[in-house]
C-alpha cells in the first residue's frame, strides 16, 4: 500500500507522465518522449514538455481515467 501511494502521489508525477506518454504512443504511433521504454536519464527529452506535463496533471486530477485522457 505504501508503494502504491508513493507511485500515485501527486508530488511524484513521473508515473502519470509515463502513462500519458504510452497512451499518446498508442494513439499516434510515437510518444511525446520518443524513447517510450526508457523514460529516465538515458531516454530522450519530450518533444513538447509543457503538453506532457499538462496532460499528466489533468490525468491525475481526473482520477487516473484513461477514458477521460483519450477524450
Amino acid at each position: 500500500l505504501q508503494l502504491a501511494r508513493s507511485i500515485t502521489n501527486p508530488n511524484n508525477p513521473l508515473t502519470a507522465r509515463v502513462y500519458v506518454n504510452r497512451v499518446w504512443n498508442w494513439l499516434f504511433g510515437e510518444g511525446l518522449v520518443r524513447s517510450v521504454d526508457n523514460f529516465g536519464r538515458m531516454g530522450e527529452v519530450p518533444s513538447h514538455p509543457e503538453l506532457l506535463d499538462e496532460l499528466a496533471a489533468r490525468f491525475m486530477a481526473e482520477g487516473w481515467s484513461t477514458k477521460q485522457l483519450i477524450r
